[in-house]
């Protein structure tokens, strides 16, 4: 199914500018487990209608059914929907006043939503979205009369095997709208995307695409901190590249860093539009096997995270969770998070800026992709877009992650080859990585060759010595290597243990278990060469439904620091301290 929306990436600095009405709240849903909502003989869920007479067949009613939060998963709203993978119908009312019928462009705005959507505005289908993880946007410019409109959303969470992620994940799928959703309105000529960041050999440089009208406009691009500003001429509907400042003047900005997170507002403007952005300038690059940020080499001291609540064992959003998970990440120690495996909540990202957290952050190639399929391929690339074009102006967003775990091959390697050179050609500012998986093994020497290595700037490997491979005794010794030269981050390694589980040492599951790992894995790290950090797995315990020993994992991920309710673990002291010797 390919994707019938647009890409509006500027929509939080909108907020600011009150060009968007929240539009979550509490919708109706109908459950849809065979999929036939849309048969008009069954039902035509979309239509959302009511009997007109006595006599009128109609065999649903929104009004009557179940309600859910938006935003938020089905799974964990309902007891009997936490395992629950298919369609799910949702429907909200929509009241237009005046004021907003008369603006000249809207939009139907949505954070995310898992999996695969199609929208209805008042019975048609405006726009249908493939992707579980990235922003789009539904045109319903000309339908908001004054007066109660419906907009039904179909959302369908199922696993299938021409999907990105595909049949297997080692997290939850959670099904829904899980981010925002808001009715955005902009002029008839409007900034659909306007970003700034500083290239690797630190000039400033940015893009804008207009969208309306048949002739070129003026955008301005304004930097108030060192009184620069810009005029750039700009066509619709066409991505317009620029340098604000070359290198000697860009010099004087200050510079963004995890000790010195500072931000500067950026302005855009044309017409009646106009974007006030927040943000930090920094250069980043390789030196061998050595990663430079600002021209310094930086150790990224890390932890992965995935996009579940920090309680209640559900999918994150907003500005709180991104504080509270991203707050530990802080108190750990660390400078550098890995957001894995898919696209988080845009709230993650700028609160990393403001802490002065580094970003990896990944696409959903993750195990058993269809490589040989052109259209998984281009849709790869639609959420490869998504992921990039929403954060490139975003300081803390070093790493583009291509992939986690995919199986070397030819076409596999094509694939990611075709991937990564889309993600270079949206932004040549940052890095490009991908997670390899590495083979079981008792040999300590161990030789990076993966031919994928080739196509990235920096090597990111996931290795499990002690946990499902490898004997702890021997970790110390073990060394890393690649045939190519650059740099490596672990990112990922550790072991299971449920929260207030205690025991010895060699007893599994315990936290004394997982801390003693941990320890014998910075003994490792210390005396690596081609290392340049690490991000291990994972900074809280999360919901996985392969995770299924009872007493222990029942049905969570264990290799958390803290537990899927924030308490921490020995192994959170451990890599702490750690971080704080470095």
């Amino acid at each position: 199914m390919a994707n019938s929306t647009v890409l509006l990436s500027n929509i939080y600095p909108r907020r600011e500018a009150g060009g968007a009405r929240d539009l979550g709240g509490t919708w109706r849903a109908i459950l849809d487990p065979y999929g036939l909502g849309h048969v008009e003989l069954l039902g035509a869920y979309f239509q959302d209608k009511k009997p007109e007479n006595k006599s009128d067949r109609v065999e649903y009613d929104f009004d009557e059914s179940m309600q859910l939060e938006v935003p938020g998963d089905w799974n964990t709203q309902h007891p009997e929907l936490l395992y629950f993978e298919g369609s799910v119908w949702y429907r909200t009312r929509l009241l237009v006043d005046e004021a907003e019928r008369t603006e000249t462009r809207s939009f139907v705005y949505f954070g995310a939503v898992n999996h695969t959507s199609r929208v209805y505005f008042d019975g048609e289908l405006i726009g249908q979205h493939e992707g579980g993880f990235g922003p789009f946007a539904v045109e319903v410019t000309g339908k908001l009369s004054v007066g109660d409109h419906s907009l039904v959303v179909m959302v369908n969470n199922r696993r299938e095997r021409d999907r990105i992620p595909a049949i297997f994940s080692d997290w939850w799928n959670f099904g829904g709208i899980t981010r925002a959703v808001e009715l955005v309105t902009v002029p008839a000529v409007f900034l659909r995307d306007a970003w700034l960041t500083m290239s690797a050999d630190g000039r400033v440089v940015g893009g804008v695409t207009v969208d309306g009208g048949t002739d070129n406009v003026e955008v301005n691009v304004g930097l108030p901190a060192l009184g620069v500003e810009q005029v750039v001429s700009a066509a619709p509907g066409v991505e317009t590249t620029f340098e604000l400042l070359g290198h000697e003047a860009a010099s004087a900005l200050e510079r963004w860093s995890p000790a010195n997170p500072v931000l500067h507002s950026v302005n855009f403007s044309t017409g009646e539009d106009s974007i006030v952005d927040v943000v930090g300038f920094r250069t980043i690059r390789t030196d061998g096997t050595t990663i430079l940020l600002n021209d310094e080499a930086t150790f990224l001291k890390g932890i992965a995270i995935h996009g579940e609540g920090p309680s209640g064992g559900r999918r994150a959003f907003g500005d709180a969770d991104a504080a509270e998970l991203l707050g530990w990440a802080v108190d750990l120690g660390a400078n550098f998070v890995r957001l894995g495996h898919y696209q988080h909540d845009e709230a993650m990202l700028r609160k990393a800026d403001e802490l002065g957290l580094l970003a990896w952050c990944e696409l959903p190639v993750y195990w058993g992709i269809d490589f040989a399929n052109e259209a998984v391929l281009a849709n790869a690339r639609e959420q490869a877009t998504e992921l990039v074009v929403r954060d490139r102006s975003r300081a803390s967003v070093i790493l583009w992650s291509a992939a986690n775990e995919t199986m070397p091959g030819e076409v596999r390697t094509s694939f990611l080859g075709d991937l990564l050179a889309h993600i270079r050609s949206l932004d040549a500012t940052r890095l490009t990585t991908a997670a390899l998986f590495t083979e079981p093994t008792t040999d300590t020497a161990q030789r990076i060759e993966d031919p994928l290595g080739e196509l990235v700037d920096v090597i990111g490997v996931n290795e499990y010595l002690g946990w499902y491979y490898g004997d702890r005794s021997t970790i110390a010794e073990t060394t890393w290597t690649t045939a190519f030269g650059k740099p490596i981050v672990f990112t990922e390694l550790g072991a299971g243990a449920k929260a207030g589980n205690h025991g010895g040492e060699d007893e599994i599951w315990t936290e004394e278990f997982q801390a003693a790992v941990y320890e014998a894995q910075i003994e490792m790290i210390a005396g690596q060469t081609e290392v340049a950090g690490l991000s291990p797995w994972i900074l809280k315990d999360f919901r996985s439904p392969v995770r299924v020993l009872p007493g222990i994992q029942d049905g969570y991920n264990r290799k958390g620091l803290v537990s899927e309710e924030g308490e921490r673990k020995l192994a959170f002291t451990t890599l702490q301290a750690f971080y704080a010797s470095l």
